[in-house]
């Protein structure tokens, strides 16, 4: 009761009636004591835990989802939805049917004005850059130690990529604290690093055979042994611009209120097929147009998973990873805003390479999504600390749209998907019921108008890049939309289990290297 005390101090201190505001607090605290965490469990970081290397505690972790305080806010939200459905369809005297097709139609209304509105931001908004003359006045003498880590998990096709592009980077070699992760059972990828040969200051840690075998748990592990002031992760695949861990210092010395520095992404396979072009299209909207628009809200950003320059101490203030959480990236932007820390954004490229096959790409994207809700349930199982800690209302009604509002956004477009199926094999006679002429007002706003506009964005992301002739795709986006749908599914049945709900599907790495195009 005492961190709920001094919560509720900080919040009313000063103001009239401030007994009153204690004693009505208290009261919600007692009726729901999942808003703030018990004071047992405070925020105790143990960096000296091995076996699954999770230094944050138990209740910040996605460990063990449904904790206490998930399935009682899950039936409180559960209750409050059905209590207001049954509200207005009593109000309106109509059908529950209609009500969720009204507040859906909303719900798609809504995400549409918030997305072009960060959009509308993005035009604003500039990058931090650095031109190579005032790279150029950058001495090896000032430079700190940089630390780049880079799991490896059956990445032996690439293997030979990947010492190229880090040997290519522009920075002191004496300097870069360069540390590869292997699991012990992958004995290609070892055999690998051996035969291709890395530099005497490069090193490879050999990851613990325990659960749970995660990019994040890796990183974990290595972070250990960290030497750097700064640090990066590249993963397998990735071709970084060669001057930007350059940027990445400048920008960390003339911002010291930043704990980390997201990059521009982009394929460098986009030609490969036709699942390329259409993954490239979204990154060019995502890295050129929304990104750089959250930026300026001041809101907390989902990080990419690569690419993000860290503060090393701020990562060791807030636990480094979970490695529980299979999107590790989204989860950590979120941490670090809680904890205090600004997220700011580079004018500096990494090239991966896109998935090219449908079930790489569909695996991919269903870890995406199943990070996204395991990030929602541990953030939100105690949502008045959370309010607090990002400072505002509004701060955590982005999260809410960014993060389960992006899951709840596809598993409706999966549903919309076979509502437009049935109104073309049985025509409008069948829906008008569902669809009552005000309710289709909105409904095909959201759809057409909506639809319309993402499909632009896209394509004026693709003319800044340059990517002329990926406009000509345009029309295939709808499906794009549904393999994404499906993803979204398959994360959600992954979560029946503790087996499933942390399995790391892997992405395919170097098909582009035996590749026609």
């Amino acid at each position: 009761m005492g961190r709920v005390f001094s919560a509720t101090k900080r919040l009313a201190f000063g103001a009239p009636h401030t007994r009153r505001f204690y004693i009505v607090h208290a009261i919600g605290q007692s009726l729901f004591p999942f808003l703030y965490p018990k004071p047992a469990q405070e925020d105790t970081l143990n960096y000296d835990r091995v076996g699954d290397h999770l230094y944050l505690p138990s209740h910040k972790s996605a460990k063990e989802l449904m904790q206490f305080e998930t399935l009682s806010l899950a039936i409180v939200l559960a209750s409050a939805f059905v209590l207001f459905v049954a509200t207005l369809t009593a109000f309106f005297s109509t059908s529950v049917l209609v009500i969720l097709t009204a507040l859906v139609s909303l719900f798609y209304l809504v995400f549409m004005l918030f997305k072009l509105w960060v959009v509308a931001r993005s035009f604003r908004y500039r990058m931090i850059d650095y031109t190579p003359e005032e790279l150029a006045h950058v001495t090896d003498e000032e430079l700190p130690v940089y630390t780049i880590l880079v799991p490896l998990r059956d990445e032996a096709e690439v293997m030979e990529q990947i010492v190229k592009a880090m040997r290519s980077i522009d920075y002191p070699e004496d300097k870069i604290d360069l540390i590869i992760t292997v699991e012990s059972f992958d004995v290609a990828t070892r055999e690998a690093i051996e035969r291709v040969g890395i530099p005497a200051n490069w090193r490879v840690c050999i990851l613990p055979d325990t659960q749970p075998k995660t990019k994040p748990k890796a990183l974990n592990v290595a972070f250990r042994e960290v030497r750097g002031e700064f640090l990066v992760i590249y993963d397998a695949e990735i071709i970084p611009d060669r001057d930007q861990l350059k940027k990445a210092y400048l920008a960390f010395r003339e911002h010291p209120e930043i704990g980390c520095f997201q990059t521009r992404l982009d394929h460098y396979n986009y030609d490969q097929n036709l699942l390329t072009k259409l993954f490239n299209t979204e990154f060019s909207f995502q890295y050129d147009l929304f990104l750089p628009g959250l930026q300026s809200f001041n809101a907390p950003i989902p990080l990419s998973g690569h690419s993000t320059h860290f503060r090393t101490e701020a990562v060791r203030r807030i636990g480094a990873w979970d490695p529980y959480n299979v999107a590790e990236d989204c989860e950590m932007g979120t941490r670090l805003y809680c904890h205090g820390y600004r997220t700011g954004f580079i004018n500096s490229y990494s090239r991966e390479e896109a998935a090219s096959t449908v079930m790489s790409w569909v695996r991919q994207r269903t870890r995406w999504m199943k990070g996204f809700i395991q990030t929602t349930i541990v953030h939100l199982r105690h949502p008045a600390q959370l309010v607090e800690q990002l400072g505002s209302i509004w701060r955590a009604l982005v999260f809410l749209l960014l993060v389960p509002g992006t899951v709840l956004l596809n598993l409706l477009n999966f549903f919309s998907f076979f509502i437009l199926l049935a109104w073309v094999m049985t025509g409008a006679e069948t829906l008008q019921d569902v669809y009552p002429m005000s309710i289709l007002y909105i409904a095909s706003t959201a759809a057409i108008a909506g639809g319309f506009t993402f499909v632009y964005l896209n394509l004026i992301a693709l003319y800044n890049r340059g990517r002329f002739h990926l406009v000509r795709y345009w029309f295939l986006t709808p499906l794009y939309w549904f393999l994404l749908a499906w993803a979204t599914l398959r994360a959600i049945w992954q979560l029946r289990d503790a087996k499933h709900a942390h399995a790391w599907e892997k992405t395919e790495h170097g098909t582009h290297l035996s590749s026609s195009s």
